[in-house]
């Protein structure tokens, strides 16, 4: 057989992960066996077991897939070659959830994250939210220092006090939207809760409550 290219490889193992999302969504991730995820895929389970060693490796693998693009989105925030921390904070927010709010895959994702069981994949998953949380918190921390610094945010605000609440803030109308679709619009009440604590944190005129988001910063004016 021949070997395959990193092309093909790379495009079986997006494979394995598009099925294994599309399984886990539908029955759960407790429920799914690599050899249902490779049926879904139309490939064997020695294809998945060639990229994956267990159902945790895919979980994760998906995760950190889909979370890339939001990552590197939120590194542009704290650019120290740009003056707008809170536009870009805002708009990077505003964009992502969007994204979330607009493209299935990405709801489903998070939908599964959202469930909770005993087993030793949700027990990983549950490991990975608590590293991201870490993370992107820091990030929102680093945006408002840097708002700070160049005298944007209002006279006593402590940056790290404002990074933890405006998350919060984000993260519980995500839940929300997620679980109660029907009392909860997450784009509309998404961008009202950002506005608001932001207007309680930032000075006057550095941002407009209500507009869209501004354009984001190229990667290029990260470093």
């Amino acid at each position: 057989m021949a070997r395959k290219t990193k092309e093909e490889a790379q495009a079986t193992r997006e494979g394995i992960l598009d099925a294994a999302l599309a399984c886990f969504h539908e029955t759960g991730v407790a429920s799914t066996s690599l050899a249902a995820i490779g049926e879904r895929a139309g490939y064997s389970r020695g294809a998945v077991y060639w990229h994956f060693k267990n159902k945790t490796e895919v979980l994760e693998a998906i995760i950190h897939r889909e979370r890339i693009p939001f990552i590197k989105r939120l590194h542009r925030t704290y650019s120290p070659h740009r003056v707008t921390p809170v536009l870009d904070l805002r708009s990077a927010m505003l964009v992502s959830v969007s994204e979330l709010a607009n493209e299935p895959r990405l709801r489903n994702m998070m939908e599964i994250m959202l469930r909770n069981d005993l087993s030793a994949e949700s027990l990983a998953m549950q490991k990975l939210q608590h590293d991201s949380l870490d993370e992107e918190l820091a990030i929102f921390r680093r945006a408002l220092e840097r708002a700070q610094e160049l005298g944007q945010l209002r006279d006593n605000v402590d940056a790290a006090t404002a990074a933890r609440i405006l998350y919060a803030g984000v993260t519980g109308v995500l839940y929300s939207a997620m679980m109660e679709p029907e009392r909860f619009d997450l784009e509309r009440d998404n961008l009202e809760a950002m506005d608001a604590l932001l207007f309680y944190y930032v000075k006057p005129g550095v941002f407009s409550p209500g507009d869209p988001p501004s354009p984001l910063p190229d990667p290029d004016e990260v470093d």
